[in-house]
């Protein structure tokens, strides 16, 4: 049963301290009440009530919307009974709602699914049924997370919600309620009997850690676990990420996507370390004096190492909490990090930036992106100055992305320099800039705003050679985990994007800026190639789009 709002259309909100005649008689006192989150609150609040001879009539708690708020109403026989209840209320505090920074009311965590349980049950209609209930709740440490209960809508029936430490305290505690006559149904117990969406009362972060137990090692999960109780803006972060998902229908079709990509962000953590390894494929010839190599992470984006004689320039990484281990890594395998001189970033989000910071901080290395993605760092949203409308949304999700991967911005964006012979626009895109590696030379273009702020395309037009990001992703060379995380095609091509219409017609300007390189390469028996952050690259020919021109 949910809670069902039968109060009058005068009547006050729910958080406000009101007094009103019952049509059945006596005076119904509502009121939103301060209930810390531990095991015998309710009980405590209850037999207050029942000290009182108030009669509850409607009692909402949910845990997960605000672990010290109850929503409640109560029936006194007279208006000085009532008045009494209120002053004793504000007596005890009860009318004092705590702050988010509370530490001596914060939310007592969940650790294990296993004691969880939900039952529905029948109240007998008068004063200190409810009390008497949790006071077997109490003796067993079973803390409510969910109470709803409308004696309007459906008298004697509660809906109830708690968390023991073990199953073995749950059979307990059905043991004491089947003794004491109490007249209940369970509807779920434990982890297997219910899935976690279903589960009401468990926070925004125990919901997201307990979705990640079964693939993160257990020091990588305490890891996230302190990274959650140390940083209250995460958890915040977290709980506002998930009441923007379910806004509209397009906030849910977005959130999908970007809650898979935050757990991928959060089991990342499970492949650090001694668990670290990397995929590097390559060389492949881009001229005579430049190669070019791809290195894959075991999560997120791909990286790209042009090689010359004389240094390295990367174009996109992985997430940041991979950059020590990629770094010691690199060097086994004869690649000195110290040679990444120039970085090249498509664009900001976590997962192709992480590493330019670190990189700046650490080896001196130039970072070269759009001057807007300093904006995104700043604020902290990859939709800056876009116009989505899904702004809350990517802020929520940008704030917990960075917090859990490890990326920051650097202490400087350096410009891209034109030089005389750079074009103002190339296949309707204009053209910010250019840079050399070694003989070849790359064009910097600007995206017209289809997928994220600060968004650039790198293009080596002699060369056939496009660095696109998020862009002309070749589905098929996706593992299956990848095609689920990113949702392909909806991740791409949808709600995600600042515009999928402007999107998709950035897609198609782009294929076609590779099928007139490929007709200029193709008659030297060379081909262009498309470098994407997600699966392998591949030429145009494989793409199969000469077809489409």
């Amino acid at each position: 049963m949910s809670e069902t709002n039968t109060r009058p259309a005068d009547a006050p909100a729910p958080d406000t301290l009101a007094l009103r005649r019952d049509p059945r008689g006596g005076w119904r006192l509502s009121a939103g009440l301060r209930m810390a989150d531990r095991p015998g609150e309710l009980a405590e609040l209850a037999a207050f009530l029942a000290g009182h001879q108030a009669n509850i009539e409607q009692f909402g708690y949910n845990r997960s919307e605000s672990p010290f708020l109850v929503r409640m109403e109560a029936r006194c026989a007279t208006a000085a009974l009532a008045g009494a209840l209120a002053d004793d209320l504000a007596r005890q505090g009860r009318l004092e709602q705590p702050g988010p920074d509370t530490n001596a009311d914060r939310p007592e965590p969940i650790t294990t699914l296993e004691g969880l349980l939900a039952i529905k049950a029948t109240l007998e209609d008068r004063p200190g049924t409810l009390a008497s209930l949790a006071g077997v709740f109490r003796s067993h440490r079973a803390n409510v997370i969910h109470l709803a209960y409308d004696g309007d809508a459906a008298p004697g029936l509660a809906e109830i919600t708690m968390a023991t430490d073990s199953p073995a305290q749950v059979s307990a505690l059905l043991a004491d309620l089947t003794a004491g006559g109490w007249h209940f149904h369970v509807q779920w117990q434990g982890a297997d009997s219910a899935a976690m969406e279903a589960v009401i009362g468990l926070s925004a972060a125990e919901h997201f850690l307990f979705r990640l137990r079964r693939i993160l090692p257990p020091d990588r999960l305490d890891r996230l676990k302190a990274l959650f109780e140390s940083s209250d803006e995460m958890g915040r972060a977290l709980a506002e990420f998930r009441r923007q998902a379910g806004a509209d229908e397009e906030s849910m079709a977005a959130s999908g996507v970007f809650s898979n990509i935050l757990h991928l962000a959060a089991a990342s953590l499970g492949k650090t370390g001694e668990r670290f390894s990397m995929r590097l494929a390559g060389p492949v010839a881009v001229s005579p004096a430049v190669s070019l190599y791809t290195l894959a992470c075991p999560t997120g984006a791909n990286g790209f190492l042009l090689r010359t004689a004389d240094e390295d320039v990367l174009v996109d990484s992985g997430f940041g909490l991979y950059f020590p281990d990629a770094r010691a890594w690199l060097a086994r395998h004869g690649f000195d990090p110290a040679r990444i001189k120039r970085a090249y970033f498509t664009h900001p989000d976590a997962d192709h930036a992480g590493w330019a910071a670190p990189l700046e901080r650490e080896l001196g290395t130039a970072v070269f992106m759009h001057p807007d993605c300093a904006a995104v760092f700043a604020q902290t949203n990859r939709a800056q100055g876009t116009g989505t409308r899904l702004q809350a949304l990517n802020l929520s999700f940008t704030r917990l992305i960075t917090q859990l991967t490890e990326l920051a911005g650097p202490q400087r964006i350096a410009p891209f320099e034109r030089s005389a012979g750079d074009p103002d626009q190339a296949g309707g895109f204009p053209v910010l800039g250019g840079f050399s590696v070694g003989d070849v030379r790359f064009l910097v273009l600007e995206s017209l705003g289809g997928h994220v702020a600060g968004q650039v395309f790198y293009l080596a037009p002699e060369a056939g050679l496009l660095f696109c990001g998020d862009y002309l992703i070749d589905v098929p060379s996706l593992s299956e985990r990848d095609k689920s995380i990113l949702s392909v095609p909806k991740y791409l091509m949808t709600s995600t994007n600042a515009d999928s219409r402007v999107f998709s017609r950035e897609m198609a300007m782009l294929r076609a800026l590779m099928r007139q390189a490929q007709a200029r390469l193709a008659p030297q028996g060379k081909a262009a190639r498309v470098c994407s952050g997600h699966g392998w690259p591949y030429t145009v020919e494989e793409a199969g789009w000469e077809a489409e021109g």
